[in-house]
């Protein structure tokens, strides 16, 4: 039988090499992902949406709204997705986005219609406003008279 010391092993010097490599690449890694994850949240940290005026015209069944870049970044909407009523969105159709590029640099104001019928004088709702990038803003109003 063999004695267990003559078995050859890894050396201790590359053992040690071994572990300095795989610290390194760990760190590697982690900076990148640090360095990833910083970049995100600062990047949206300067956005910032908010709805200035709700008016709503029962003659005609049209919602209107006003939403204002108040962030430093600019902020994109889409006609398709920017707009909720109560949880349900409302397509906004062509034309009936101001501008129609849906582009707001810093201060500008955005103006949204929509048409939508049923609701009641001195009913309360909910609208959001959702940018491209997942800044939004939501307020209640309330029906007038």
């Amino acid at each position: 039988m063999q004695n267990i010391r003559n078995k050859m092993g890894v050396s201790p010097v590359l053992a040690v090499l071994l572990m300095i490599i795989v610290a390194v690449a760990a760190s590697l890694v982690t900076y990148a992902w640090v360095m990833g994850y910083i970049g995100f949240t600062t990047s949206k940290a300067g956005k910032s949406l908010q709805i200035q005026s709700i008016a709503y015209n029962k003659t005609s069944s049209t919602l209107h709204v006003y939403v204002q870049n108040v962030g430093d970044g600019l902020i994109s909407l889409n006609r398709t997705n920017c707009l909720y009523v109560d949880g349900i969105l409302k397509v906004v159709k062509e034309g009936n986005l101001d501008p129609p590029d849906g582009q707001l640099d810093k201060g500008k104001t955005a103006g949204i219609t929509v048409y939508i019928s049923g609701l009641s004088v001195g009913s309360q709702h909910k609208v959001k406003v959702v940018s491209l990038d997942g800044t939004f803003n939501e307020v209640t109003f309330t029906v007038p008279s």
